[in-house]
């Protein structure tokens, strides 16, 4: 099952990804160049498109991690590239923009049932847009509850969806082939096997959407948590960063364990779709081994029937016969 061999892959991908990680952090930077660039060009045109294009290249430097953890998964899987990794910027700007799109399109349809489904105008939802996330929450579940609850959950779950349907596509991207060995044809084995990415997308969300949390919980299993947890309760009341500098190998060990638990995230979307394009890719050779072996039957000749074969037997003999009755004859002139 995709699913289970997919958190073991997942570290064999993840400390690949810490090796390149300032490769990653330069690719960012110049996806982050590019981006600025477009988005300045696009506000002349119009500030609604700027907008959107600066979601879609936001959403695309997530995507991003995904395409080169894939790239190192299939790099371990020992599968031939097509591009550099300069190649993976224009395919995360290209399925950063679809999934901001569908996002728009699923947050549109939540908007619109909310405003039916409730006595809420879009001017009182324009007004709760700009609450706190936590007052916002509370405001909503205030008017209705089912409704509030309902489109959170079919919402969440469609874009967890969206994303799992995309890691065989971003997969293909990653090297620029499709499983066949043709050059990546754009969103090809969309939503393969999507149930067992699904489980693991939302798996990857929980932990990058905890990361801080679980980091501390590590902490505290370490036994210096404790400290930590009132240095940064220090700095939310009076931001004094030397309290950072007191703690020490503290803070760095902090640090480092939330990186690990962020990067993981990213390596088990990366897994699951190299998983799934290994065994699409196994699929495709199946087939076209099936269709060889099946044109080759075709192609070879019949085996002879036993009454051909007597019937060439009688007509040799009769060939024979003829042969030496001309020669008597010759000898007789």
């Amino acid at each position: 099952m995709t699913l289970l061999r997919a958190i073991p892959f997942s570290f064999n991908i993840l400390w690949r990804m810490v090796l390149v990680f300032p490769f990653m952090v330069l690719t960012v930077i110049v996806f982050g160049i590019i981006a600025a660039i477009f988005i300045f060009i696009t506000l002349f045109i119009s500030p609604i498109a700027a907008i959107v294009m600066g979601v879609a290249f936001g959403i695309g430097s997530s995507i991003l991690p995904v395409i080169v953890g894939s790239r190192l998964g299939l790099q371990a899987k020992h599968a031939s590239f097509r591009n550099s990794y300069f190649g993976l910027i224009l395919p995360a700007i290209g399925y950063g923009m679809f999934e901001v799109f569908c996002i728009l399109l699923i947050l549109a349809g939540c908007v619109g049932i909310y405003l039916f489904a409730t006595p809420l105008t879009g001017q009182d939802l324009l007004q709760l847009t700009t609450m706190d996330e936590a007052v916002l929450l509370e405001q909503l579940m205030s008017v209705n509850p089912a409704i509030t609850l309902s489109l959170f959950w079919v919402g969440g779950v469609m874009m967890i969806g969206l994303r799992a349907a995309l890691l065989m596509p971003i997969a293909g991207a990653s090297i620029g082939a499709d499983p066949g060995g043709r050059a990546h044809t754009p969103f090809y084995g969309f939503g393969r096997e999507f149930i067992s990415l699904l489980i693991l997308v939302a798996i990857a969300y929980i932990l990058s959407t905890f990361t801080i949390p679980l980091t501390f919980m590590i902490t505290f299993a370490l036994g210096f948590g404790e400290n930590l947890a009132t240095a940064f309760a220090q700095l939310e009341t009076s931001p004094d960063f030397d309290l950072l500098g007191e703690l020490g190998m503290e803070f760095w060990i902090f640090v480092g364990i939330a990186f690990l638990i962020y990067l993981l995230a990213f390596s088990l979307q990366s897994a699951g779709g190299v998983l799934a394009y290994i065994n699409e890719a196994e699929l495709v050779s199946d087939r076209q081994n099936a269709f060889d072996m099946s044109m080759d039957a075709q192609l070879e000749p019949k085996a002879p029937s036993a009454q051909r074969i007597a019937e060439r037997q009688v007509q040799s003999e009769d060939v024979m016969e003829l042969i030496r009755s001309r020669m008597q004859q010759n000898k007789r002139q």
